[in-house]
């Protein structure tokens, strides 16, 4: 009989030895889980290619000891021991990966009496779903400042249930339950992960990822802006330093006037540009040609009105006079861009 309880902690040990191999190995506490959600934890992991192995924990620490003399660091798993109820807790992902799994899979329960509260359990001010009845002494004797209003049972002020680090007594945990107020953190705690190279403890592992991705985000753009304006070439910055390096060559030759295949379209543009306003100053002086570049409609030949066909014949030959001058102008201006 000895023999068979001996062999059966000798295959036990086996078993969790091979568990240890994994490249991502974790130490978890599963106590006070019931074994329903246990089920469905242990599911939702398998799923995602995480194994869970409960097992007694002297037989866990001994299977961990000897697998430490193969893989160095994996003996601190040990060192994160409690007396409650352990598991292993193994993958293929990151340490963090996993810590963030365990995370995101907690829910929050009922307390039962009994428990430490892990942070202030706040009743809020108001009015309860319940009306006047037995429960408002319920509530009062749980402590709570709780009366009847208008035939509903309302919460005076707010009030600290349970301060963090004291107990829940089992008063205050039917009264919350009542209230649907759910205290108790339900799942796997992490105590610690050894990826193969480095044991994290649960505190390293616990990271705000928004922050820690604004932080990531921040720092690449600095140091991108140190790379830039040190002129450092590398596969990020060499393509922005040519692209730049190319806009400060064009504006120096363009500031140069240096005509060239890259610069002439933009220096013949600015010539006409100036061109223009050149011929801007040259009023009705301008020809049509001119005045359609600037946008000018070409103005119509307007037929004589009889109005102007009995003007005096002084005006008509001031008129000749004025525009001889203007047909003057134009051909001088013309010439100057031809």
């Amino acid at each position: 009989m000895q023999a068979v309880a001996t062999q059966w902690k000798h295959d036990e040990i086996a078993q969790l030895e091979e568990y240890l191999a994994a490249p991502v190995v974790a130490l978890v506490d599963v106590s006070g889980i019931p074994a329903r959600q246990m089920m469905e934890m242990r599911k939702s992991l398998r799923v995602r290619s995480v194994r869970v192995r409960m097992s007694r924990n002297r037989l866990l620490r001994r299977a961990i000891d000897s697998v430490a003399a193969k893989r160095p660091g994996l003996e601190k798993l040990a060192d994160a021991f409690r007396k409650e109820q352990l598991a292993l807790l193994t993958g293929e992902g990151s340490p963090f990966t996993i810590f963030r799994m365990l995370s995101e899979a907690q829910t929050q329960a009922p307390a039962k009496g009994g428990e430490i509260a892990s942070a202030d359990i706040v009743i809020e001010k108001g009015p309860t779903p319940f009306p006047a009845g037995p429960i408002v002494g319920e509530f009062q004797q749980a402590g709570f400042p709780a009366a009847i209003e208008k035939g509903q049972i309302v919460i005076r002020k707010r009030h600290v249930a349970v301060a963090e680090g004291e107990t829940i007594s089992a008063p205050v945990a039917g009264a919350l339950a009542k209230l649907e107020i759910f205290p108790i953190t339900m799942g796997m705690e992490l105590l610690g992960a050894y990826d193969g190279e480095n044991f994290y403890p649960p505190e390293v592992l616990d990271i705000d990822y928004d922050e820690f991705r604004g932080q990531l985000q921040s720092a690449t753009a600095g140091a991108f802006n140190l790379a830039m304006h040190a002129r450092w070439f590398s596969n990020t910055t060499t393509v922005p330093l040519l692209s730049k390096a190319r806009r400060d060559a064009l504006a120096v030759a363009h500031a140069a006037a240096w005509p060239s295949e890259a610069t002439i379209a933009a220096l013949l543009a600015e010539a006409h540009q100036q061109m223009l306003g050149v011929a801007g100053h040259a009023g009705d002086g301008a020809d049509d040609e001119l005045k359609a570049m600037q946008g000018a409609a070409a103005p119509a030949a307007a037929a004589p009105s009889a109005k102007a066909e009995a003007a005096s014949e002084s005006e008509d030959d001031d008129e000749e006079e004025e525009e001889a001058s203007e047909e003057d102008a134009v051909s001088g201006l013309g010439a100057l861009f031809e």
